[in-house]
């Protein structure tokens, strides 16, 4: 049994010591590690953004790592179906521009003819309709009366040749011989007489004629001539100014397509500057883009090859100048910002040797998040003699940050938040009791916290 107590009792001695910490004066410092890359401080991306054109099948390309000056080509495409649309186009804008010249001119004549014809068509109707009104009013009871008056004319001739044959007759009869001078009197009058018959019946043909057929004809045809100059001019001025709005609009749409394919040919002469990417400056080509800390290569290693076509609106090459100084980029999480800082030194090493560490400093540290919610963080190198790297080469980074030569520090485990939002811990008293102390917390790592007030080198605080 005493041996069992002396066991307890070692185990909560070892217990009690297991929770209490010594506070101690020792050197703090926070080391951030980062995965980097080695990238050129400048580069030339090369990428197309036709407008027009959109086939672009490669037919020689340079090689990932060639060494190439400026001018040399880079990629060249087929050629052969853009110069076929361009010539096929420049043919069709030299038609087009005739025919735009010929609707134009168009369109000229018929801004003087169309308010002629409508001038004209108005005094066709005027003239119609005033000739049928003065037919109906003068000329209709006139032709009438006319028609009937020749019947009576005819009449009364036919009447006057037959008393007077009469009488000839009367006269002559009373002598018991006709003498020759009276027989050709008689016979002249006789024929009067027939001719007056031939003529009053001629009279009645043509008076019913004229009564039962011409009149009414030609009233029906200057109404008819009245009413078709009324439609007439009806539909000249709903056409002609219709035809002459088309006309206007024909001559605007063809002068727009005329332009379009002007601008399209400028476009596809454009684009056809591209079918040859030549490098802008001397350097090296790497396959890719590099952007924002980082080099990517999955886009442009898909499509170039020959035979393949190239994308428009991505980047395709990126030319590093030769003898670009290289920095070292890398994308740091929001927890590491803590311990970046703008001239934070620390150390690298790389796969070439790991073992060979070389002094950096932070360049500058993003004031903004990428979407991925990345800072993009720039690191000076200072080679070792001897060293050579090319960008693409990664790096195992350190950067040491917030070095305090002699700093009271405790386990972040002891620390307590407090209501106020600040931070306690408990100190171990002399009679083996605890009381609540407030500290302030300056800097931290996830092992350790700085403690700038409220404790003391040598107290023991406890959990």
């Amino acid at each position: 049994m005493r041996y069992l107590l002396s066991i307890i009792t070692l185990i909560g001695i070892q217990s009690a010591y297991a929770d209490e910490h010594t506070v101690t004066a020792e050197a703090f410092h926070i080391e951030t590690p980062l995965q980097a890359v080695f990238l050129p401080s400048k580069s030339e991306a090369l990428h197309i953004s036709p407008e027009e054109w959109g086939d672009y099948t490669i037919v020689s390309l340079a090689k990932h790592g060639d060494k190439v000056k400026k001018g040399d080509l880079l990629i060249g495409s087929d050629t052969g179906d853009i110069d076929e649309q361009i010539a096929t186009l420049a043919k069709s804008i030299t038609t087009e521009t005739l025919n735009l010249a010929q609707t134009q001119q168009q369109l000229e004549q018929l801004k003087i003819t169309t308010p002629r014809s409508l001038s004209t068509f108005e005094r066709l109707e005027r003239e119609a309709s005033e000739n049928l009104a003065h037919y109906l009013k003068t000329h209709h009871a006139l032709e009438i009366d006319t028609a009937k008056r020749n019947v009576l004319s005819s009449e009364f001739y036919l009447s006057s040749q037959q008393e007077e044959l009469e009488q000839l007759l009367k006269m002559y009869s009373e002598d018991d011989k006709t003498e020759e001078t009276e027989e050709m009197i008689l016979k002249r009058a006789r024929y009067y007489v027939d001719r007056a018959q031939f003529a009053l019946k001629t009279s009645r043909i043509n008076a019913d004629h004229t009564l039962n057929t011409d009149i009414p004809r030609k009233l029906e045809s200057k109404k008819r001539a009245a009413k078709d100059a009324r439609i007439a001019n009806s539909e000249a001025k709903q056409k002609l100014p219709r035809e002459l709005q088309i006309k206007q609009q024909t001559a605007e749409k063809a002068a727009k397509d005329l332009q379009d394919n002007k601008n399209k040919l400028t476009r596809l002469k454009t684009d056809r500057t591209m079918m040859s990417i030549t490098s802008p400056i001397d350097g090296i080509v790497y396959y890719g883009e590099i952007q924002n800390g980082k080099w990517t290569t999955e886009a442009s290693t898909k499509i170039l090859s020959i035979g393949h076509k190239l994308k428009a609106h991505t980047t395709l090459m990126t030319i590093i100048p030769t003898n670009t100084p290289l920095q070292l980029y890398s994308l740091a999480s929001e927890e590491k910002l803590t311990g970046l800082s703008k001239a934070a030194s620390g150390y690298a090493s790389t796969k070439l040797n790991p073992y060979q560490r070389f002094p950096v400093q932070v360049n500058d540290v993003a004031s903004y998040p990428s979407t991925k919610k990345l800072y993009l963080t720039t690191i000076t190198a200072t080679l070792p003699s001897g060293m050579s790297v090319v960008p693409g080469m990664k790096a195992e980074v350190k950067i040491i940050s917030q070095v305090i030569a002699e700093a009271i520090q405790v386990p972040v485990a002891y620390l307590q938040e407090t209501v106020d939002g600040g931070h306690s811990v408990q100190v171990k008293l002399a009679d083996g009791k605890s009381s609540t102390r407030k500290v302030v917390v300056g800097a931290s790592n996830k092992k350790s916290a700085v403690i700038t007030q409220g404790l003391d080198k040598g107290q023991v605080i406890v959990k």
